[in-house]
């Protein structure tokens, strides 16, 4: 198989962020992605990335109207999140602006959330939009934020925030309802396939958290860590009692929020009941940070978009990855000194 070349790296990595690769350039598309659009209607490059994907998870691409679509981990989407997205789905296809005016896709995010919330009456609007940011902003790429420029005509004193809606959202939104809802045969895994999967949807492996898959990755981690460098961007750390991947595309944060986070994740143990955690937030930033005012919902999103906790039956539980990382006092004065 032919070596994965820059562009097909560049497919590859939206793929694995958003589960979505386009063929439809957006105006503010750069010059190497619309190359790598060009190079995707060649079939030997088709091939090429079919072949990576299979060998490293055990599954192509799905190819839906000249738009690939990877979604590993979305089956695993809950009943909630489910409810979430084809809500915002229904309610983006009706909404009569995008329908009036093809050029401008802004949608007050408010609107949505609102409009969501009509249907998904179980989470409040807060929640809400944390999911589908969650889902159509940092998964999907579907939707882009956007903010009015201030000085504009007719623009309200409070600026509201905006999100961009991707031109061919009806297409997409479709695919995707399609996608979610086929039955889809599960494909047999290889040992190493079942470790690429388990790192790229956990980042962390441990002899105690995954027993039975360490054992295949200390016996081929020179080969898998192979694998994942092929595709420009990840490194796979192996030490005595973890492996971490490591994204080279995410710079490691000194902020204090982002410090917080940390410790808080330590605190968390077997779980903290959600009507708690701002209580311990504060307590941790208090202790960590005497005299420094530090907002709680700071602390609790950089929590949620380090993947530090999750949600599990009303409570905060740590995932894996807080393992590999400890708070000391050093690394607090840095992060005094750099924020």
């Amino acid at each position: 198989m032919a070596k994965i070349t820059k562009l097909d790296q560049l497919v590859i990595n939206e793929l694995l962020d958003h589960g979505i690769f386009t063929t439809t350039p957006l105006p503010a598309a750069t010059q190497i992605s619309r190359a790598a659009i060009n190079e995707l209607k060649k079939p030997s490059v088709q091939q090429r990335l079919s072949y990576y994907f299979k060998n490293m998870f055990g599954v192509s691409p799905q190819n839906f109207q000249e738009n690939l679509f990877f979604m590993i981990g979305a089956e695993n989407l809950s009943p909630v999140a489910v409810h979430v997205l084809l809500a915002t789905v229904k309610t983006i296809i009706n909404e009569p602006e995008l329908q009036s005016n093809l050029e401008d896709r802004a949608i007050p995010t408010q609107k949505i959330v609102r409009q969501v919330h009509s249907e998904v009456t179980e989470l409040d609007e807060r929640d809400l939009l944390r999911m589908i940011d969650a889902l159509f902003v940092k998964r999907f790429g579907l939707f882009t934020p956007d903010r009015l420029e201030e000085g504009a005509e007719n623009v309200p004193a409070e600026i509201d925030d905006y999100w961009e809606i991707h031109p061919d959202f009806n297409e997409f939104a479709q695919n995707l309802v399609d996608y979610l809802t086929n039955e889809k045969t599960q494909p047999v895994l290889n040992d190493v396939q079942k470790v690429n999967r388990l790192l790229l949807t956990e980042q962390f492996m441990s002899p105690k958290t995954t027993p039975q898959l360490w054992p295949v990755l200390v016996a081929q981690k020179e080969a898998i860590a192979e694998q994942w460098a092929q595709g420009g961007r990840f490194v796979l750390e192996v030490g005595d009692q973890y492996a971490l991947l490591l994204d080279q595309q995410r710079q490691p944060s000194v902020a204090k929020p982002y410090l917080a986070a940390l410790a808080v994740a330590h605190k968390l143990g077997a779980g903290v009941a959600a009507d708690e955690l701002t209580g311990l937030i504060k307590s941790v930033t208090v202790e960590l940070f005497p005299g420094f005012t530090i907002q709680p919902s700071q602390v609790k999103a950089a929590l949620l978009e380090n993947d530090l906790m999750r949600d599990q039956d009303n409570y905060w539980v740590p995932t894996p990855i807080v393992a590999r990382f400890l708070v000391t006092q050093n690394e607090v004065s840095k992060g005094e000194n750099r924020s």
